[in-house]
C-alpha cells in the first residue's frame, strides 16, 4: 500500500495509526519534513519503508538539511530521479521556485547549481556548493533530468496548475513524463482540483498539512493547519 503525507513540519504522530494498521506501507513524504535529528524518521521506519521529497523548509537551517542531505536517508530523497515503488514508477521534484535560481514563467537566472555558483562571491560557497537557502531551490538542471524518463506518479513539493499559486512548468513535465498522477505538498488547503483540472488524463491531489492520503487520492487523514 502506497500512502502520500503531506508536510510533517517535524510532527510525525498522526502518521502512526495508518501505517501500524496495515502491512507493507510505503510512506512518501512530499516536503517540509523539518527535522533536526533522523530520530523519527528512525522510529517511523520501524512501521513502514520510507521515501520523500524535500520542501522549502528543509534548508531553512543546518540541521534540517542534514538530516536529509547528511545522513543516509539521504538515498531515501526521490527528487530528480524516478524510483520503483510496489511497482509503480514515481518521479520526484522537491523544493521551491525562487526568483533569484528561477521563478517560471520567466526565463531563468541560473540554469544549475555550478552556474549559480560561478556568480557568487567566495564567502557566500557553503560546503563546497550553493547557499543553504538554495539547497531547496530548483533549478531549470533538476527539471531536464527528468524530461526524458517516463513515469507513473509526479511528487512535488510546489503546485501546478491550475492552483492559483501553481506552475504550469510542473504540468508540462508531468506530460512529458506520460504521468497520469500528480500528488504535491506545500499548500496546507487541501486544495480540491475536481471541476477544474482541465486535463482528464493527469489527476492531481494536493495534499496538505499534516494531512494523508491513498494512492486514489482518497484522504485518509485531513490536516488543519491552526499553528499561530
Amino acid at each position: 500500500m502506497i500512502l502520500f503525507a503531506g508536510d510533517p513540519h517535524g510532527s510525525y504522530a498522526h502518521l502512526y495509526p495508518f501505517v501500524e494498521a496495515y502491512d507493507n506501507v510505503s510512506l512518501i513524504i512530499l516536503g517540509d519534513l523539518q527535522l533536526t535529528t533522523t530520530q523519527e524518521l528512525d522510529k517511523l521506519a520501524q512501521h513502514c519503508d520510507i521515501w520523500f521529497i524535500h520542501g522549502n523548509h528543509d534548508s531553512k537551517t543546518v540541521a534540517a538539511f542534514d538530516v536529509i542531505w547528511g545522513s543516509e536517508w539521504k538515498s531515501r530523497n526521490i527528487h530528480s530521479r524516478v524510483v520503483e515503488i510496489e511497482g509503480v514508477k514515481i518521479a520526484g521534484l522537491g523544493g521551491v521556485f525562487r526568483g533569484h535560481i528561477w521563478m517560471p514563467p520567466h526565463r531563468p537566472m541560473f540554469f544549475d547549481p555550478i552556474h549559480y555558483c560561478q556568480h557568487l562571491p567566495q564567502e557566500r560557497i557553503w560546503r563546497g556548493g550553493v547557499p543553504l537557502r538554495h539547497r531547496s531551490s530548483i533549478f531549470p538542471s533538476d527539471v531536464e533530468i527528468l524530461e526524458n524518463q517516463r513515469a507513473d506518479i509526479l511528487i512535488t513539493h510546489e503546485a501546478p496548475r491550475p492552483h492559483p499559486q501553481g506552475f504550469s512548468v510542473i504540468n508540462q513535465l508531468a506530460r512529458k513524463m506520460g504521468v497520469h498522477k500528480i500528488f504535491h505538498g506545500h499548500h496546507h488547503d487541501n486544495f480540491d482540483y475536481k471541476g477544474i483540472n482541465r486535463n482528464p488524463t493527469c489527476d492531481i491531489f494536493n495534499i496538505g498539512f499534516r494531512s494523508l492520503s491513498d494512492i486514489n487520492g482518497n484522504y485518509l487523514l485531513v490536516g488543519v493547519d491552526d499553528r499561530e
